[in-house]
This record gives structure tokens, C-alpha cells and sequence, in this order.
């Protein structure tokens, strides 16, 4: 898919969440975005994208063996926040992408998942589920 513009929409994301959201922090997302293009080449139109601070997979030991099994290293992105917080993208597509964001997402705290639509006009993010405390 060709660039996006830098119009980011997110929908549907509780009061609650948006307090502490990475993806509402003006230009993480688009940064993520373009970081991920000029390495990795285009993204798909709409894939599913999970967020996790890196200070809690640190504070369980690294990154779960079953989210590495899950999920391929060339879709894991470390990106820094303007405030130097470093986070952990995992973008999944297919058809499984829901399957596959609920289960990763049940094992990292703090976490926050989302569709993902890419247009010429904008990137879309649709909220589906934030995890405070994993299971």
C-alpha cells in the first residue's frame, strides 16, 4: 500500500485507556509506521497491532516464550516514545489476527490492541481491547 498521510485516526478508545495509550501520543504511531517501511518495505492495507511498554516485559523476564513463538521477529518493532519510553509493536495480518492479538495481548500487561486501515487519506487505528494486568 502506498504512504499513508500523517492523519492518524483512533476510534473507539475508552476515556480510561486514553490516559496512559502510547498509540495517542502525537506522531508514535506514524513514526512507527515509517520506521517500519523504510526497513522492512509496505505494510498490508489492514493488519491488527498490539503496544507494550518494554519496562513490563522487563519487569517479567523478557518477552514470553509463547509471544515469540507467535509472533515472527520481522514483525516485532521496538520504538522509542518522544519521552525516551521504550515500546515493543507486534503487527500481525491474516485471518487469524484476532485469534492471534487476543492470546499475545492476554500475556503482556499494559498493553493495547488495535485494527489497522491504512487509506491514502489516513491511518486508522480501530481500538479493540487495552490489558492492564495479564493473566
Amino acid at each position: 500500500m502506498g504512504t499513508a498521510s500523517n492523519t492518524l485516526e483512533i476510534q473507539g478508545i475508552p476515556q480510561h485507556v486514553k490516559s496512559w495509550s502510547a498509540a495517542g501520543l502525537p506522531r508514535f504511531v506514524p513514526a512507527v509506521l515509517d520506521r517500519w517501511r523504510r526497513n522492512c518495505g509496505e505494510l498490508p492495507r489492514r493488519f491488527v497491532m498490539v503496544l507494550c511498554p518494554q519496562v513490563e516485559i522487563n519487569a517479567i523476564g523478557g518477552l514470553p516464550d509463547r509471544v515469540r513463538e507467535l509472533t515472527s521477529p520481522r514483525w516485532r518493532l521496538q520504538q522509542f516514545t518522544g519521552c525516551h519510553k521504550p515500546y515493543l509493536v507486534l503487527i500481525h495480518a491474516g485471518e487469524d489476527a484476532e485469534r492471534w492479538r487476543r492470546e499475545v495481548q492476554g500475556l503482556l500487561s499494559w498493553s493495547e490492541g488495535y485494527r489497522v486501515d491504512i487509506t491514502q487519506d489516513a491511518t486508522r487505528l480501530q481500538f479493540i481491547d487495552a490489558v492492564e494486568e495479564r493473566e
